[in-house]
């Protein structure tokens, strides 16, 4: 039937509805609550990326400017010669100068060192230099002046530098020298500088070489072709992620430039895992969701299982309580006589059988007396049956109270019962019948409107090891049949007839 079936949710609507509610607003929670804890995470890892990027091009910068620092050095050291003052004065003596150039251009690795007048001849160069590029850039500025310059026969950064000679007029010496590389790849970041045309001049990657960054940036005066720009758009999911190349590499721009803007220094950062974890964050949202309503539904149903198990447990113990009063109540009814609350002929065999098996045994003796009230019927026919049975339950109420707590008295018939002495031989046996009987004769039933006296006979034997529970009663009762022949109100045994005097009152 569908009540006996097993019942996971509650019975009661108002149950289900609240616990439903709880689900919903624990989904709901978990959802927005792992979003946005997914979002400050994303936040964190940015601010992260960035700030090892600007630290990574900040690096650049300082080993860009100590290379630079380094040239401009040299080129003051070399415009203050006195070779090249004297060759300045003099343009015969050539030789020192030539040799100073040299040396300094081989001692320090230089591309190359030109001296050149305000129009541009060239007045010296050092040994192995290539021609000089083209010189109005440096020339008509009595101020130090620094070029970052990308030269792409040979795919190589180059810094040049050029310094005013002191009183020398309008000569100017310029020296040239190769920047080496800046990549940073232990930190996942790429470096790439960019001249002040914004065209890409140095890069840890040299597909980025001569391409453009920047926001329309002219291309430089030499250029004859618009340079294609580095292929990077911005992502769709993080505004502050661009993706580079045809993979699509998600990667954190950062820049520093230097104070005199003569070049500037971009770092990108490998973004991959924050991209990712945008990519997959209502993903993440859902699985923590599902997790945190299941985790939640799972403790609800066994919450629900621990109070269902006990429910059960009470209904159960309730129900095996009310078993073992109901077994209680079917063994006294079944060995209990209604009318008297003495043991009934059931229960009375049960124990004679009990004490012939410890006589059988241990050797224990005991003894029983068939017990019939005196002249019943009359009192029946006289008084009526209503005060028959209060004769038997006044007689059981005394018995009880004369006798011992160990001995028996039991209900067999009508007005028969039997009386069992455990632990007593014949001599004692007649003892305590005799009390019993002297007992009840002076103990009459008192009622409003009248009293009543009564009085028994008895039949006693005493058991042997050969005996039944049938060969018992059967001597028993062939005593109380004497007894009753003998005039009643006695006790007579197997053996010997014992008249005891009539009580009186």
């Amino acid at each position: 039937m569908l009540h006996n079936k097993t019942r996971w949710l509650p019975r009661d609507y108002y149950g289900f509805g609240a616990i439903l509610l709880l689900l919903v607003a624990v989904a709901l929670s978990s959802w927005f609550i792992s979003r946005h804890w997914i979002g400050l995470r994303i936040l964190a890892q940015q601010e992260e990326l960035r700030q090892q990027g600007s630290l990574a091009a900040a690096t650049a910068i300082q080993d860009l400017q100590r290379g630079s620092q380094q040239i401009k050095d040299i080129a003051h050291t070399l415009a203050s010669l006195s070779s090249l003052r004297a060759f300045l004065n003099s343009p015969r003596q050539a030789a020192p100068l030539q040799a100073d150039l040299d040396r300094f251009r081989e001692n320090f690795g230089l591309g190359g060192i030109w001296l050149v007048d305000a129009r541009g001849r060239l007045l010296a160069q050092g040994a192995d230099s290539p021609s000089p590029p083209e010189l109005n850039r440096f020339l008509g500025n009595r101020q130090p002046v620094s070029r970052f310059i990308l030269e792409p026969e040979q795919q190589q950064a180059t810094l040049y530098y050029a310094a005013p000679v002191p009183g020398a007029g309008n000569a100017t010496l310029l020296v040239k020298a190769a920047v080496n590389g800046i990549g940073r790849r232990a930190y996942r970041i790429e470096l790439l500088v960019t001249d002040p045309d914004g065209i890409i001049s140095l890069a840890d990657n040299p597909d980025w070489l001569l391409h453009s960054l920047g926001s329309g940036q002219a291309p430089a005066p030499d250029s004859t072709a618009q340079p294609a720009p580095l292929p990077i758009v911005m992502s769709p999911l993080l505004p502050e992620i661009q993706l580079l190349g045809p993979q699509q590499s998600p990667v954190l721009l950062t820049s520093r430039t230097t104070d005199n803007g003569d070049y500037r220094v971009y770092a990108l950062a490998d973004a991959a895992a924050i991209y990712h974890l945008a990519r997959e964050r209502d993903n993440l949202a859902l699985i923590i969701t599902l997790a945190a309503t299941g985790s939640l539904w799972g403790g609800l149903l066994t919450i629900l299982t621990l109070k269902r198990n006990r429910r059960h447990r009470l209904a159960i113990g309730r129900a095996n309580t009310e078993l073992v009063r109901l077994n209680q109540q079917l063994k006294q009814l079944a060995t209990t006589d209604a009318l008297t609350q003495c043991p009934n002929r059931r229960a009375a065999e049960a124990r004679l059988q009990y004490e012939l098996a410890k006589l059988q045994r241990y050797g224990h003796p005991f003894c029983i007396v068939m017990v019939d009230i005196d002249h019943f019927k009359q009192i029946n026919d006289q008084h009526g049956h209503d005060i028959g049975d209060k004769v038997l339950r006044h007689f059981a109420k005394v018995g009880r109270q004369a006798i011992r707590d160990t001995d028996v008295l039991a209900r067999i018939g009508g007005e028969e019962f039997l009386l069992i002495l455990p632990d007593t031989d014949h001599q004692q046996g007649l003892h305590l019948a005799r009390r019993l009987l002297d007992t009840v004769s002076a103990t009459p039933l008192y009622l409003a409107d009248r009293t009543i006296s009564f009085s028994f006979s008895g039949g006693l034997t005493e058991a042997h090891n050969h005996d039944g529970t049938n060969d018992l009663l059967v001597r028993a009762d062939r005593a109380l049949y004497r007894a009753k022949e003998k005039g009643r109100c006695r006790i007579c045994s197997e053996h010997l007839l014992v008249d005891q005097s009539v009580a009186t009152g």
